[in-house]
């Protein structure tokens, strides 16, 4: 049995267009609402020790998803089985009122999170401290921003140590400062072997914060497994969502070579035009081929762009050549990178042509994606590569 166990999960809703439908519902008898499901046979466990990313869009289910697993919402069927103290950072200001000040929040609120007054007063110097609000500790809280609430809410459910932490979209609305605060105490829970399941639009933090994702599309699963590989996909997802077809006739991407003197026709990655999966630190053959219906002087520029848009690399042939190519008909050049030094993630290659200047661009095209897998202890790296290092303790 897993401390965190979802199993087949579902939550419907009843919509009434007016308060007197369900009084007539139940007078006659008759349907006078519309179901709606929020969750769709939702199912993953967790293990002691793992961090769960919850990711969607808008809509999606998420919040309802973490209500059920906080025991505030009942699911319509499944079970959602959890042992283990549990605290929860949902809706802001949730458990808290207005009138009281921080201080009597701090007490209201870690009453509800099965705390007695004795440990509240142990804890109240430490809960205090970390949220750093001073003396509007003693003001009411209808003072407060919602940054200010959300340091004394993130503050009080990390202080009854729980064994499993869930962390809505709330985090947003706080400053940067206190954001990679949090995310420090949070990485400490990691390390102590606890449960954090965490929900955010923030792709960079889930990368750092989780090992698992769970992407919810609609209500349903729509991907679980490796953080890496769900953000990546969630993050194409995006982008085709934002695409249209203004945007590419725009940028040129894939608009075929209409018009064009010479185009690529193809971007092959290690041999193949298909999604390439590389260990870290693999080596890379880009091999892009060409063709010429008349003779120009041209450069070839290839780049490596992440899936958030992020050019991690990019180099045009006049850096290490004297002269253009030139020719007429086909041809290919391959640039190959040794020890690929990339972090874990998804890329494209996007290969350019371009004329004797570098200023126009013949065409531009990219190739399918690759995915690095995560290394050993990828815990502990953050950013777009490794670079080599050596510590010293002096």
């Amino acid at each position: 049995m897993y401390p965190v166990d979802v199993r087949n999960v579902s939550k419907t809703y009843r919509l009434y267009r007016r308060p007197i439908d369900r009084l007539k519902e139940v007078l006659f008898g008759k349907t006078f609402h519309q179901a709606f499901e929020s969750l769709k046979d939702v199912s993953f466990a967790v293990s002691f020790g793992d961090t769960l990313g919850v990711i969607g869009d808008n809509g999606a289910g998420k919040s309802t998803l973490l209500k059920i697993l906080a025991g505030t919402l009942t699911p319509t069927r499944g079970e959602a089985a959890i042992q283990g103290r549990l605290a929860a950072l949902l809706e802001l200001g949730a458990g808290f009122h207005p009138e009281f000040t921080g201080l009597q929040n701090i007490y209201l609120n870690g009453s509800l999170l099965g705390l007695s007054k004795a440990e509240i007063r142990e804890k109240q110097g430490s809960i205090v401290d970390f949220s750093e609000l001073g003396g509007f500790i003693e003001r009411p809280l209808k003072t407060y921003s919602s940054g200010m609430v959300v340091r004394l809410a993130f503050s009080i459910a990390t202080s009854v140590d729980p064994d499993i932490l869930i962390i809505d979209e709330a985090l947003s609305v706080g400053d940067q400062y206190f954001q990679e605060k949090c995310i420090k105490r949070m990485l400490r829970f990691w390390d102590q072997g606890k449960i954090i399941i965490f929900c955010s639009h923030a792709m960079f933090i889930v990368n750092q914060l989780c090992h698992r994702t769970v992407w919810l599309d609609h209500g349903a699963v729509r991907m679980q497994g490796a953080t890496g590989q769900v953000t990546a996909a969630y993050e194409n997802h995006l982008r085709e969502k934002s695409a249209n077809a203004a945007e590419r006739s725009e940028t040129g991407e894939d608009s075929g070579y209409v018009n064009s003197p010479l185009w690529i026709r193809s971007i092959a990655l290690n041999g193949q035009e298909t999604p390439v999966e590389l260990e870290w630190g693999a080596d890379l053959d880009i091999l892009l081929e060409f063709e010429c219906v008349e003779e120009r002087r041209f450069w070839v520029a290839l780049g490596i762009r992440r899936n958030d848009d992020l050019i991690c690399h990019a180099v045009s042939m006049a850096r290490d050549f004297s002269r253009p190519l030139s020719t007429k008909g086909g041809g290919a050049v391959l640039l190959r990178y040794k020890a690929l030094p990339l972090l874990q993630g998804e890329y494209t290659v996007v290969g350019s042509l371009l004329d004797e200047a570098g200023v126009h661009c013949y065409h531009r095209k990219e190739s399918s994606t690759f995915c690095i897998r995560p290394s050993e202890g990828w815990k502990h790296e953050i950013g777009i590569l490794e670079l080599d290092h050596e510590w010293q303790i002096l």
